[in-house]
């Protein structure tokens, strides 16, 4: 059997590095992600490791991005496509904001991290948050006739308000840590809903 491409087994052993990384950031903290444990891990070389990366810092960068395209190119688009399916406001709504509560809480370690270490600049950060509102005027538009607010583009970027705040509030701690009283995380997205909800349709 022939070896594969160089470049191949280049990007091979990148994701390798990465998958590596991912998996020690989840499992512990930020201080498990060294170069030693990712080349053990992976089983790819120091060389290796510094080719393509060039240091620890280097590393974190891809991950983020990595980590960042697979929200935006999955989870979150798809999750708002499936909104933008239902069959009127207050379940496109819920739908919208299970999507990005539900991330929240799956995916709590890497993203506390990642708003500890920002690796986007503003315009990034920026365009991120355009898309989300973008994708709540759809929503918006598709059901307009449920909703009393006039001005669609400002309620869509409210509603995104109120789910970002609740998804920042989920990453950084856990719903039953809110009073200490035991809270479902389907609790937070229903009562997130309803008020999102409840904004939209009231004068």
């Amino acid at each position: 059997m022939a070896n594969p491409p160089q470049q191949a087994r280049s990007i091979a052993t990148e994701k390798k590095m990465l998958d590596a990384a991912e998996k020690l950031l989840k499992g512990g903290d930020s201080r498990q992600v060294t170069l030693e444990n990712v080349v053990k891990l992976s089983g790819a070389s120091v060389g290796s490791f510094y080719a393509r990366f060039g240091s620890v810092e280097g590393l974190f960068e891809a991950l983020k991005k990595r980590y960042r395209d697979a929200i935006y190119q999955t989870t979150i688009i798809q999750g708002l496509e499936k909104a933008l399916q239902q069959p009127d406001l207050k379940s496109s709504i819920h739908q919208a904001v299970k999507t990005v509560i539900e991330l929240a809480h799956r995916e709590k370690k890497a993203i506390s991290y990642f708003l500890a270490h920002p690796a986007l600049d503003h315009a990034e950060q920026l365009e991120q948050r355009k898309f989300i509102v973008s994708s709540m005027y759809k929503i918006l538009q598709q059901h307009r006739g449920e909703i009393a607010r006039k001005d669609l583009r400002r309620a869509s970027e409210n509603v995104s308000r109120i789910a970002y705040a609740v998804w920042i509030q989920v990453v950084l701690q856990d719903p039953s840590e809110f009073t200490g009283r035991k809270t479902s995380l389907s609790s937070v997205i229903d009562t997130t809903s309803e008020v999102a909800y409840a904004y939209l349709t009231t004068e």
